[in-house]
């Protein structure tokens, strides 16, 4: 299985985004579980002291249902749920964050600039399920922990698809072996030349982070960048003897996140080309980025 070079976006991978129809999960460690739907992940991951969500889905119950779900099926409690960890402020990664803080009391975790962010400009304004409907009790920032129990996740400021984005390195476990997962929080590139090149410095900088603490398990949170989908089947359906499709080793995480650069410099080329962020006021537009 062979990651692409980079993903293949189109206008039915975004409307993909808002289908509730198809869910899948997989334990891939022995405390990480992955949600997904057809283009968007979320993370869980378990401790000694409860259950840390990372980013929420999509703002519907039926994410929910499908996260607590899932939960239940690979024999941890959403009971347990403590706290809810975003990589940003759209609406796709918020979700039903809304229902893991009204039912389980989770405490939530994003930068200032994002929550912001999320408040003055929903993704889409015109609908009010993406706009903001759950507090944010902890403001974090690049250099932060955010501790449970005995696991610790390692903050990385990485603005560029949004304001205020973050990126995560956190330890997994397997069979009593250790590893550093890294998540890139923004999956694609803005749509502006200053944009792109915030996002390869931060890009540069969370690869930098990644290195520094032996980083060999590649996470995204949108299943069109790595055949996520495929990912997960596999992990499904994996037995004991078959390797772990998510370790990649240190040198290959810093392979892995080579797509990133790849969609970033394709869209430097498009915005040199007349492309789409010279579009003047009121130009119509189709944006088939990633939220």
């Amino acid at each position: 299985m062979k990651r692409l070079n980079a993903p293949i976006v189109t206008a039915e991978t975004i409307r993909g985004m808002e289908d509730m129809s198809f869910f899948t999960h997989a334990l891939i460690f022995d405390d990480l579980l992955i949600v997904a739907q057809r283009e968007t992940n979320c993370f869980v991951l378990k401790s000694s002291e409860g259950l840390i969500v990372i980013d929420a889905i999509w703002p519907s119950k039926s994410a929910f249902d499908a996260i607590t779900a899932a939960i239940r099926d690979v024999g941890w409690n959403p009971a347990r749920i403590r706290k809810l960890v975003l990589t940003h402020g759209h609406v796709d990664h918020t979700g039903c964050g809304k229902w893991i803080v009204e039912q389980f009391q989770a405490r939530t975790y994003l930068s200032a600039a994002d929550d912001i962010f999320w408040q003055e400009h929903p993704a889409k304004p015109d609908r009010p399920e993406s706009w903001k409907d759950f507090p944010i009790h902890v403001h974090v920032k690049d250099g932060d922990t955010i501790t449970l129990g005995d696991k610790t996740i390692f903050v990385c400021g990485t603005p560029g698809h949004t304001p205020g984005g973050l990126s995560y390195l956190f330890p997994v476990q397997e069979n009593g072996e250790m590893h550093m997962a890294g998540l890139w929080g923004g999956t694609t590139p803005p749509r502006t030349k200053e944009g792109v090149l915030q996002y390869l410095r931060s890009l540069d900088y969370f690869l930098r982070e990644a290195k520094r603490r032996g980083a060999d398990v590649a996470l995204t949170n949108h299943t069109a960048v790595d055949n996520g989908l495929e990912r997960i089947a596999y992990s499904r359906k994996r037995m004991s003897y078959m390797p772990n499709i998510y370790v990649v080793g240190q040198d290959g995480f810093q392979r892995f996140c080579q797509v990133f650069y790849t969609m970033s410099y394709e869209m430097l080329g498009r915005l040199e080309g007349r492309g789409i962020s010279d579009r003047k006021a009121g130009d119509e537009a189709i944006d088939f980025t990633l939220d």
